[in-house]
């Protein structure tokens, strides 16, 4: 077996004839094989970085997260989940809104599985900092998942939880300085099965790799179900509604693309807006639940000035964002017959929280 991993190295390092890219069984084996001991740090770091330099495939890619997924625990795959919505960029400025929208599926009766690494790219805004104030559950195991679920119908796991994997590929990263497969891997895992899956990307070209991944890995194991792919703010998974986005569906036998429309024309005073946040930390982190119990960052139902210069930009991204996204999940679920009834949709749900 130990022969059989190093050639994988060789496969991917004969030089510019000798080369080719790995199978999707052959990349499942890398990682499996690390996990097991087969192969070493050394091996691994070794194919990590020639298939950087090359361009990593997309048999590579579903491979990788095919290994990841085998490393997980089966209880993982046991647990009752609606819809799978993987975290992992974070974002430079301004909070995770695509909390929000999550919160108001799992008061739909949806069951909501967050998951991210708030250690890897440790300088952005995870999710994970910001859980705790909206009464999302932070489970670490499986059994606290499934409690949490069952009791708020949403929680978040560290991604640290699923595998030891996860931890020493972070490491790899940290170290040799290079993003890897494993960055596009890890969000593509949906560790409980669930038959929607939310999937962002940041550079462009990606949206066409997670496409093509999503049908392998559907096929690899005969899974049923739909993913949608999309241009996230900052690379998160959370639309943007300055925008116009582009959201790919795809599922094991076809796939199609909708436009969802810019929400917010003309939207200016994104950089006061963060300068002014920055400079009060202690109210920066109330924000999110102060926009989810009065749809406000201060309570001006009472007549009080506003806590915020600039919180009326500040409750305009917000509501915005919330509503793109929940629109987005609405059509990935086929509830809806267009964006119109979609956005519809959202706008009521997002009032009737």
């Amino acid at each position: 077996m130990k022969q059989a991993y190093q050639g994988l190295i060789k496969t991917l390092g004969r030089g510019a004839k000798g080369s080719r890219s790995l199978t999707l069984s052959e990349a499942h084996f890398l990682i499996k094989g690390f996990s097991d001991g087969i192969g070493t740090k050394v091996q691994l770091a070794a194919a990590l970085i020639l298939m950087r330099v090359r361009g990593e495939t997309c048999d590579e890619v579903a491979g990788a997260a095919l290994g990841i997924k085998s490393t997980m625990s089966a209880q993982w795959s046991n647990l009752d989940v609606s819809i799978d919505w993987p975290c992992y960029a974070g974002k430079r400025e301004l909070l995770p809104w695509l909390l929000l929208a999550a919160k108001v599926l799992a008061n739909q009766g949806e069951r909501v599985l967050l998951h991210g690494d708030p250690r890897s790219l440790s300088h952005r805004n995870h999710i994970a900092a910001h859980v705790e104030q909206l009464n999302i559950p932070h489970a670490s195991n499986p059994e606290e998942a499934q409690a949490a679920l069952d009791a708020v119908g949403i929680c978040y796991v560290d991604a640290d939880s699923f595998s030891p994997l996860v931890a020493q590929f972070r490491e790899l990263h940290q170290e040799l300085g290079l993003r890897s497969l494993f960055q596009i891997a890890i969000r593509c895992t949906n560790p409980a099965n669930a038959p929607v899956s939310l999937r962002s990307y940041f550079h462009p070209g990606l949206d066409k790799m997670h496409s093509k991944v999503a049908k392998l890995m559907a096929h690899a194991c005969l899974l049923k179900g739909r993913v949608g792919i999309f241009k996230g703010v900052q690379g998160e998974t959370e639309i943007n509604p300055r925008i116009s986005t582009e959201l790919t569906i795809a599922s094991r036998d076809n796939s199609q693309v909708i436009h969802l429309p810019t929400r917010l024309e003309g939207f200016v005073g994104m950089n006061t807006l963060s300068s002014e946040l920055a400079l009060s930390p202690e109210k920066y982190c109330l924000i999110l639940s102060q926009i989810w119990q009065h749809g406000e960052a201060s309570d001006t139902r009472r007549g009080s000035h506003s806590e915020f210069p600039a919180s009326s930009k500040l409750e305009q991204i917000a509501e915005a964002s919330v509503i793109s996204t929940l629109s987005a999940v609405y059509l990935l679920q086929d509830q809806c017959q267009s964006v119109s009834q979609a956005q519809s949709f959202a706008e009521q749900a997002w009032r009737m929280r």
